[in-house]
């Protein structure tokens, strides 16, 4: 939210850039728009926080309140710069820098926490970590680009970028049912629901690669010979990848449960088929996107506010009755409906020839792997299924000429089914 979507409208408008010169402009006025944005953010949030920390719970000091802003406020920023170099495929740069800010916080918060000086020093920690690879990240762009202030350019990107704040609600989708939970079950209830959600992060975490590399590229891609083939080809394969993650992750998810926790927590293990459905719909509607993003954002915006507020509605409903298994249905109706209402609109604003009635049928059969092995208790048959899942899904979407083999190409462009 603090970015003001300036990743994605550097992908949509950098990507999309005829030639080299026109896309280092682009990137250019966006670093002198990430630049004021950061400094407008961190003036005033500083100046917010003393009502800020009397909205918290919980007894927070001022000091910890604007250190927590600072952060976000530079690594709001310092996203534009990552996404730079994802956009330039530099998958080295972009891995070191990530890796760098991580050990960095590490180390600090160790010395502070040594030092004595608690949550606090851990809080300097990333603030120092971000504020130092942000300064790396802005300054390696600098060189490369260069930065521009354009007003003009700057109220277009506005335009485009600014209704992805609302596309922030989607926190809603991801996390806020916690908050609820927390109220409405025990501990015990709680703590396996989030055992179970961590687990399901691994599924994000498997599709993730992907993401990364391709997201910031799509738009070029599109401009490209066959681009539109292309993007329903990589899309789709986006899709298997996810839906093979889920498959693995309801597989093994189960069984480290039972390896690696006491048995009051192995209850868990029924929520972590349904914890990695829903990474997975969160990462399909992702790449189905594409053709809203293309025009504007705006509508992928009231999308994600209208699916927020569906699950919202679904938790305050749900919840009190049903506790964690009310949470799973809400979140999974959203998610649903979110990821429906995004594939009708963007083939209506960027129509793909995507084959949907098969891709349809190979989700539907994929979840019918996925409950067929929550079946099994044997690890080592669960295991077997699993591959054995995973194997039939790919080979499912070769047989439904969804993906051509290596050594093959596709046949005729796929009719779209909308």
């Amino acid at each position: 939210m603090i970015g003001m979507g300036l990743a994605d409208t550097l992908f949509r408008f950098a990507g999309a850039a005829e030639t080299h010169q026109q896309k280092q402009q682009v990137a250019a006025d966006l670093l002198g728009m990430a630049l004021i944005i950061g400094l407008l953010t961190l003036l005033i949030t500083q100046l917010a926080a003393p009502t800020i920390q009397h909205w918290l719970p919980g007894d927070v000091s001022l000091l910890q309140v604007r250190l927590l802003l600072g952060c976000l406020a530079i690594g709001g920023v310092s996203t534009l710069s990552l996404s730079y170099l994802r956009l330039n495929e530099d998958a080295a740069g972009y891995a070191w820098l990530s890796i760098a800010r991580v050990v960095a916080q590490a180390a600090l918060a160790v010395a502070f926490l040594t030092a004595g000086f608690g949550v606090t020093g851990v809080m300097w920690a990333s603030l120092l970590a971000a504020t130092a690879v942000g300064i790396w990240l802005f300054s390696l762009q600098l060189r490369q680009t260069g930065i521009r202030f354009n007003f003009t350019a700057t109220l277009g990107y506005l335009r485009y970028g600014s209704p992805l704040i609302l596309v922030g609600m989607g926190f809603v989708l991801g996390s806020f049912d916690r908050w609820l939970l927390a109220g409405a079950v025990g501990p015990a209830a709680m703590a396996l629901y989030a055992l179970a959600a961590k687990l399901g992060l691994v599924t994000a975490l498997m599709i993730q690669p992907f993401e990364l590399w391709w997201l910031p590229r799509r738009f070029a891609t599109l401009q490209g010979a066959n681009g539109p083939q292309r993007c329903v080809r990589m899309t789709t394969i986006g899709v298997l990848i996810g839906l093979s993650a889920a498959l693995l992750v309801s597989m093994a998810g189960p069984v480290l449960v039972r390896w690696l926790t006491p048995p009051p927590y192995h209850a868990a293990t029924d929520y972590v088929p349904f914890m990695a459905v829903i990474a997975v719909l969160h990462s399909m509607n992702g790449l189905f996107v594409m053709g809203c993003y293309q025009r504007h954002t705006r509508l992928p915006a009231m999308i994600d506010s209208v699916a927020a507020l569906m699950a919202l509605c679904g938790y305050l409903l749900l919840i009190p009755e049903h506790g964690a298994w009310g949470a799973i249905f809400a979140t999974l109706l959203a998610l649903t409906t979110r990821l429906v209402a995004t594939i009708w609109i963007s083939q209506r604003c960027l129509p793909l020839p995507f084959a949907y009635r098969r891709l349809v049928a190979l989700v539907l059969i994929s979840l019918l792997f996925g409950l067929s092995l929550c079946q099994l208790n044997d690890v080592l048959l669960r295991t077997l299924a699993g591959v054995a899942a995973v194997s039939g899904v790919w080979l499912l979407a070769i047989l439904l000429r969804l993906v051509a083999l290596p050594f093959t190409r596709l046949n005729s462009p796929q009719q779209a089914h909308p």
